[in-house]
């Protein structure tokens, strides 16, 4: 059976490097052959992941047998004229704002379709809108060879993690101006240089939209041993724990900037926050989210080949 995946890829994100690893998760499992198709902008956009992908492309979208969405994946079938039908379809939802009816996602819930969640936060959210099956999955995370991570107890150096909101990136990082080395981002970098900057800093403080459904950029840094403020944005409640793996600050410059504080006094506290970081990303892997993955998608596919009688 082959499996049709869809992107309009702009930018590098935490969302299409999570399509891009469920496209590998289909191949290994053999359930299904992906496909890929991308709109075509996509394909000339500088650093677009999808292009180095070993699976057969098409150059427009058709009927398949099955399909893979996230987004607003549906739309572009729409735009196209491709009818799902009654294929299965496997629906990634990666953030909240499925949820809200008056946002463009939403109107995709009442589409069938077997719905898996980065997080128990979607889940909650989406449910009671859901035509079909929903199941969570967190996120895994594979960081792979870093050159460089810097020493805890080196000199300290900060990270402001501020893509998704530049003003208050720049509102903490005027605040911690001279207390360590700061490296302010707020423009999408590729992925292997955005990893290599994490681990060159011993404190990232990392700046979620408020309803993301998981927000990776933090389990990535504790991932790597470093020590993280963050903000609660409803997804990350599962691995971003306030005192345990991270420290927890309200939405706003000086709060941020005071919990950063707080762990530049505090040495032991950073290293005891990282340490617990660590072994709490060593539970986010690509091969538990593979695993999981495959066999919802072996029950998923086996029960949409039975006959009516036999299903119910």
């Amino acid at each position: 059976m082959d499996m049709l995946f869809v992107r309009n890829f702009t930018a590098f994100s935490g969302g299409h490097l999570k399509l891009a690893d469920y496209l590998r998760h289909t191949q290994a499992g053999g359930l299904a052959r992906p496909v890929l198709y991308q709109t075509p902008a996509s394909r000339a956009v500088a650093g677009n992941i999808f292009n180095g992908l070993d699976c057969l492309s098409i150059e427009a979208p058709a009927p398949f047998a099955s399909y893979f969405l996230a987004g607003e994946d549906w739309a572009i079938l729409d735009r196209a004229g491709v009818d799902v039908g009654d294929a299965p379809v496997v629906n990634l939802l990666q953030g909240l704002a499925h949820a809200d009816p008056a946002g463009p996602l939403y109107r995709f819930l009442g589409r069938p379709a077997l719905r898996i969640c980065v997080s128990a936060a979607v889940a909650e959210a989406i449910t009671p809108f859901a035509n079909g099956p929903v199941h969570v999955i967190e996120n895994g995370v594979e960081i792979g060879e870093i050159a460089y991570r810097r020493p805890l107890e080196a000199a300290p150096r900060i990270l402001i993690g501020g893509l998704k909101n530049p003003p208050l990136a720049a509102a903490v990082a005027e605040r911690l101006a001279g207390l360590a080395q700061i490296e302010l981002i707020t423009a999408p970098l590729p992925r292997s240089t955005y990893l290599a900057r994490l681990a060159a800093a011993s404190l990232c403080v990392l700046l979620p939209l408020p309803t993301e459904g998981f927000y990776l950029p933090a389990l990535e840094a504790m991932a790597l041993g470093r020590g993280v403020v963050t903000t609660d944005c409803g997804g990350n409640r599962s691995f971003c724990l306030d005192g345990q793996t991270c420290l927890i600050a309200a939405y706003e410059a000086e709060a941020l900037a005071a919990a950063a504080k707080r762990l530049i006094a505090d040495p032991s506290l950073l290293a005891q926050l990282a340490r617990a970081g660590q072994q709490c990303a060593a539970m986010h892997t690509l091969g538990r989210e593979r695993r999981a993955y495959i066999d919802l998608l072996a029950a998923y596919l086996a029960a949409h080949r039975q006959p009516a009688s036999l299903a119910t």
